[in-house]
Order: structure tokens, then C-alpha cells, then sequence
């Protein structure tokens, strides 16, 4: 089975090294160690252009500067508007520049920007295959598209179902879950597979959450390589 080539996308206050810490051998029994073992998957990060105070339990933790790729949680602003279209444009010019990738995944807000840029490509592109870009997704403890109307979050309308074999990562003691689950539901069903782990917002680095990740992510593979 050919390796997969992942295009990772980190968290609204954060930075690449921290979400690269959630999958690289600076921890024990790592996601990225487990899938190299075989060759199943690389990961390629990138950082965000708007610049961020930290996100929630990052300062102390992990160094910065620190990175949003648009203000999070978006309102209703040109301003906010165009920071998402210069979101898109990073991604594009980094399959460009890195590229090809086979799968794209994004952690929190990341998993959002993911989600959007899949949606947004359908649209703008709707002769194009679902698999022109990217032939999977990973999508870790993210909501959907949304913005924050008179102090409420508001679920963007008019998304798309995204049709190329994805994976939801998702914590049960997450806050966001309800949310992040309404992303899955907006993916393709025969296409999705969902994964819980029993932590909050993060990205488990215990033995048994990392094989079970890992394990799902070979599934996809096999998936992506077979759509």
C-alpha cells in the first residue's frame, strides 16, 4: 500500500510545532512512529498567517509565536471574510510548492478550515472529481463552518457534503463534541468513519488511543487508495 502524504492543519492559537508535538517522536508511542513503522502515512504542517494570542492551556506548554489561520471564532466581517479566502489561497499555494498531497487533516480549527476548503473547491469547481485535491480527510475535534451572530454560534448554510472517504476524531469529554459530530454527519456516510477517544479537545498520545488512531488511519488509506 503506497504511504500517504497528509497536509496537517493546526488549531486557532497554536503553531505547526504544536500540533507536530501531538504526532512526531517527541512523545511516546506517537501517532507518526506507529504509522511509519509500515509506511502508511507522512505528515506535512503548516502554520497559519494571522497572527494569535495563545490558545487555551498552550502558553507554558509550547513556545510561540502563535497562529491563527483566520480570526476564531469568525464573525460576519469583510475583514474575517477575506482572512478565509487568504486561508485558502496558503492552502493552494502549498500543494503547489509541496505537493501533491493525498489527504489533508486538521486539528479544531483546522478541522474546520479543511472542512471549508473541501466545500468551497466542490463549488468553484463542480467538474472537477471529489478526489482532485485531496483523496481523504482527517478531521480531529472540529466543528463545522461557523460564525458568532449577535454572541451565538451560527452554522454557516448552504455546505456541501463532502464526498471523499474522511475520518472524525472525537473526544466524548470534548465541549465542542456535539459539534464536531455535526461535521461528520456533513460528510459523505458511506464515505465516513467516526472515532471516539475518551479525552477532551486534544489529540490522545496515550499507547491505546495512538494504536486505535493509527489503525483507523490505515483504514483510510485503504479507502483513499480504492476511491
Amino acid at each position: 500500500m503506497p504511504t500517504l502524504r497528509f497536509l496537517c492543519l493546526h488549531g486557532a492559537g497554536t503553531n505547526s510545532d504544536v500540533l507536530s508535538n501531538s504526532t512526531n517522536s517527541k512523545f511516546k508511542d506517537p501517532i507518526s512512529e506507529e504509522l511509519r513503522k509500515d509506511n502508511s502515512a507522512t505528515f506535512h504542517f503548516i502554520d497559519g498567517e494571522e497572527d494569535s494570542g495563545p490558545g487555551p492551556g498552550i502558553e507554558g506548554l509550547f513556545e510561540g509565536p502563535y497562529f491563527s489561520f483566520y480570526a476564531w471564532p469568525r464573525t460576519c466581517t469583510s475583514e474575517d471574510e477575506k482572512a478565509v479566502e487568504e486561508a485558502y489561497k496558503l492552502i493552494y499555494a502549498t500543494i503547489e510548492q509541496e505537493g501533491p498531497f493525498d489527504g489533508i487533516l486538521g486539528f479544531s480549527q483546522g478541522a474546520t478550515l479543511a472542512f471549508q476548503f473541501l466545500s468551497q473547491h466542490a463549488k468553484r469547481f463542480p467538474y472537477d472529481l471529489p478526489n482532485a485535491v485531496f483523496r481523504c480527510g482527517v478531521f480531529i475535534c472540529g466543528p463545522p463552518p461557523f460564525r458568532v451572530i449577535s454572541g451565538k454560534p451560527v452554522c454557516d448554510e448552504g455546505l456541501g457534503k463532502i464526498k471523499i472517504p474522511s475520518l472524525h476524531i472525537v473526544g466524548k469529554e470534548d465541549g465542542i463534541l456535539e459539534h464536531s459530530l455535526h461535521l461528520f454527519e456533513l460528510c459523505e456516510g458511506d464515505c465516513a468513519t467516526l472515532l471516539y477517544h475518551g479525552k477532551g479537545h486534544t489529540i490522545p498520545r496515550d499507547k491505546e488511543n495512538v494504536m486505535a488512531i493509527a489503525k483507523a488511519i490505515r483504514g483510510l488509506s485503504y479507502r483513499a487508495v480504492l476511491t
